[in-house]
């Protein structure tokens, strides 16, 4: 009990630390998340286009992202700016890092939802006199949006985990925060734990968001 009630006192002493460090990944993923939906929206119409040259590009570049490790485009990011004369925070560069990275893998998302809608849901908005636009914005996406909602919700909770890299170009978030303690305390295992639990609350929360989002949309469907 002496050592369960030390354990208890010191992270209780800990925890405004911890919590700060909480609030910059938050911060992180709330900057991240609406960027990589909006890139992966971005790149939908290039993806999807019949033009090979412009499909071809963006494929690549959704190659290039997908297959390279998340901390070495952050690393290219945080260094290779500054060669050009830009020199934006550690936090807009590991902010950028991941939503370029979920980005990528958002758009194939978004083209296997609105592919999997059947064609005729396509003709049958154009024989009531919708153009291509408006029938994909009324009847289409809504339809694309429901399937995709459960892959849509795993790619956003990896990224909210993957905010844990950025700590690797000196920003304090949740990880490199509980990393500094344990240099300080050597209390690894206790610490460690504190700062799972913190992601484990955020990405149940953000789980809880996407299902109840999902099943309303179901209920209009």
């Amino acid at each position: 009990m002496d050592h369960v009630a030390q354990t208890a006192f010191f992270l209780a002493a800990q925890f405004p630390k911890l919590l700060s460090g909480f609030l910059i990944t938050l911060g992180l993923s709330a900057a991240a998340i609406p960027l990589a939906l909006g890139l992966g929206l971005l790149l939908l119409a290039p993806r999807m286009v019949k033009n090979r040259l412009i499909a071809g590009l963006t494929v690549a570049y959704i190659d290039l992202m997908r297959n390279t490790p998340l901390l070495i485009q952050i690393y290219l990011i945080y260094f290779g700016l500054p060669v050009l004369g830009l020199y934006p925070s550690e936090f807009i560069c590991g902010a950028a890092g991941i939503a370029l990275q979920h980005g990528a893998f958002l758009v194939e998302t978004y083209r296997a939802g609105i592919e999997s809608v059947s064609q005729r849901q396509w003709e049958a908005a154009r024989a009531i006199g919708m153009g291509r636009m408006k029938a994909f914005r009324v009847v289409i996406l809504p339809q694309a949006m429901i399937r995709i909602l459960g892959p849509l919700g795993n790619q956003l909770i990896i990224l909210v985990k993957d905010t844990s890299l950025v700590s690797a170009i000196g920003v304090a978030e949740l990880t490199m925060t509980g990393k500094i303690i344990i240099e300080r305390s050597a209390a690894s295992v206790e610490v460690f734990v504190a700062v799972a639990l913190f992601y484990l609350v955020l990405t149940s929360v953000l789980g809880a968001a996407l299902r109840i989002i999902e099943s309303r949309l179901a209920e209009r469907a």
